[in-house]
């Protein structure tokens, strides 16, 4: 047994007998010997104790007034006892009538059959205590066995396991190896037929250069005809001192053409204002990101393109958490995080939608873009303050979903950021991020993405310069533009502006010229009615006509339906939640969102006000 100290030690000996202690030490074959031994000895002295008298016994009779003998009382039990009570009664003064039972034995006594009974009874008592004692200390010897037998099964069973997860491993690394292997022959099979296609390529490329250059010799024979060598000869000179006749990056064909454009002697020409900022273009059909430090130029920069994609026939939405429609006159502004998210949600579904209806009509591609282009549905989301987006912005909850249920998706900004780099340009929903950076980290915090920012992005750095007099940052009229899978980045310059863009209406002739910028914002209300059935227009109804789609003009018919609903029920107030699982049209219902933009149609009427950020009161008239 181990023992915690000597003391625990001392006194279990101390408690323990010799006996036990011998009988401890006892195979376990000569312990049950010595219980049998112990228990036959109990059984056989209890045996010998229950036979017999361990006594001498007197029977006597009394005699009774007629001289008869009684010999038995009333139950038939004979008159006796020991001869000491008999001796101790005949000193005590033993009547006369009381006789021995000559009948019985010699003169009335009966000798004791089993004089040696308590002997045996103690002796049946010693079998049975020192068996039941051995049976006691075996059990405790046993328990404390049980306890190391357990040990030993769960370590004889943990040893088995691991045994087999050993073998299970072993197994998996040669598959696993086997896998690599086949791996390794597919990527050097892949690169033989990479490096037999890129030779099959530059051979093709010098053919074709080949041609060109036999073409161009051809062309050049052709247009030297009936000319003399020295008229040749200055040609020659002629064509060497232009400009290349291919378009450069600041020329045009008009410009290419142009005799005016030719150079003499030593002069260089000065470049168009309008050839300088021909890299905008490239930014209306690409997804975009524009990024630069504090003062840079970003939204003003951001603002000219926004101009120039409205020019070019696109829808924008803005999404600016902190902006006003004051800045964003003649777009659809969305404002505050938890808008935002929702449109993100409406923007994502959306995009499946598309590409679900561009799987089912059996258009290609160019057709498809083409029906786009032609239902007026190019879209252009504008992302100002990217750089906030992850901090702020967490997915909406459906409305279907139970609230103790419904864990928001943590990456729902680098999903609807991956999703508006890779799918939009197919569907024509372009997107333009402004951000203060291009690390992953701070879009939308999805590391691990930057090839695919390289390849699916066009990038525009701004360059801030620091005013030696104020010593703050301000916007240097230069930048870099990187072409989606290039990587090298070009100089470009930027549009020199007076003022900030706030007004991209098309439909008055003041608002393309950047001074509008200063105009009041105490427009008439009628013309933000009319922005907003703009809006509503190239939102919800692509395909109708305007008449057919609002016949009345202050309000859309949707705005229409709402109204004559929100009379119907007699409601004096309404509020988004109440309103949206109760209203629908033609069986359809409406998201939080356009819900929002229809009360806020109501209130650009004067028909209602706003109470809070989700509450109208309606106007009684």
């Amino acid at each position: 047994m181990n023992y915690l100290t000597d003391k625990h030690k001392q006194l279990s000996e101390s408690q323990q007998s010799g006996l036990m202690l011998w009988f401890g030490r006892l195979s376990m074959d000569k312990k049950a010997v010595a219980i049998g031994l112990s228990l036959t000895v109990g059984i056989s002295s209890a045996a010998m104790a229950w036979q017999g008298t361990s006594s001498d016994r007197i029977y006597f009779c009394i005699k009774t007034p007629l001289k008869t003998l009684t010999c038995s009382d009333l139950n038939g039990r004979p008159f006796r006892m020991t001869p000491f009570y008999w001796q101790q009664w005949q000193l005590d003064g033993m009547p006369r009538q009381v006789v021995r039972d000559a009948a019985t034995g010699v003169n009335g006594l009966v000798k004791a059959t089993n004089p040696y009974k308590p002997f045996w009874a103690f002796g049946g008592f010693l079998g049975f205590a020192l068996a039941g004692w051995m049976l006691r200390h075996c059990q405790d010897e046993e328990k404390q066995r049980a306890v190391f037998e357990d040990i030993a099964q769960k370590r004889d069973a943990a040893k088995a396991e691991m045994a087999a997860r050993s073998e299970l491993l072993e197994s998996y690394r040669d598959v696993a190896i086997a896998e690599v292997q086949l791996q390794a022959d597919l990527d050097l099979v892949a690169n033989d037929r990479t490096v037999d296609i890129q030779k099959a390529e530059i051979y093709a490329h010098t053919e074709i250069e080949v041609t060109q250059m036999e073409a161009s010799d051809a062309i050049f024979e052709a247009q030297t005809a009936g000319m003399s060598e020295e008229q040749k000869a200055e040609y020659i000179k002629q064509l060497r001192e232009m400009k290349t006749p291919y378009l450069q990056g600041s020329q045009t064909l008009q410009g290419t053409i142009d005799p005016n454009d030719k150079v003499t002697g030593g002069e260089q020409p000065a470049i168009a204002d309008s050839d300088k900022y021909r890299w905008i273009k490239n930014t209306i059909g690409y997804p975009t990101l524009i990024f630069g430090g504090m003062g840079a130029g970003k939204s003003w920069t951001t603002r000219e393109i926004i101009w120039k994609k409205v020019q070019a026939g696109w829808n924008i939405v803005a999404l600016d958490p902190h902006g006003t429609q004051v800045e964003w006159r003649g777009v659809r502004l969305i404002t505050g995080y938890k808008e935002i998210a929702l449109f993100m949600q409406w923007y994502m579904n959306e995009m499946r939608q598309r590409y679900e209806d561009y799987r089912k009509s059996g258009m290609t591609e160019e057709q498809w873009t083409e029906n786009l282009r032609a239902s007026g549905k190019m879209l252009s989301v504008i992302c100002e303050e990217f750089t906030t987006w992850t901090d702020n912005i967490v997915e909406p909850m459906p409305l279907d979903c139970d609230l103790d249920k419904w864990k928001p998706d943590p990456d729902f900004i680098g999903k609807w950021f991956r999703c508006a780099m890779t799918e939009s340009r197919k569907q024509l929903m372009i997107p333009l991020f402004v951000a203060h950076d291009r690390t992953m980290e701070i879009l939308a915090k999805a590391k691990g993405l930057s090839k695919l920012r390289d390849a699916a992005l066009l990038e525009v750095e701004l360059i801030a310069t620091i005013d030696p007099i104020t010593t703050e940052a301000k916007a240097s009229g230069q930048g870099k533009i990187k072409l989606p899978g290039h990587g090298q980045w070009i100089d470009i310059e930027l549009p020199k502006l007076k003022a900030k863009r706030i007004d991209f209406r098309l439909d008055e002739s003041g608002s393309s010229d950047a001074q509008s910028n200063t105009q009041k914002s105490d427009q008439k209300l009628s013309t933000d009615s009319e922005i907003a059935e703009r809006i509503w227009q190239l939102e919800f109804n692509l395909e109708k006509p305007h008449t057919e789609s609002s016949p009345t003009p202050s309000l859309t018919p949707n705005a229409q339906s709402l109204l004559q609903f929100l009379h119907r029920t007699k409601r004096t107030s309404a509020t988004i939640q109440e309103v949206q699982p109760n209203f629908k049209v033609k069986g359809e219902r409406f998201n939080s969102e356009e819900l929002k933009r229809l009360f806020n149609e109501l209130v650009e009427n004067s028909l209602s006000v706003w109470l809070d950020a989700n509450t109208i009161e309606i106007s009684q008239n």
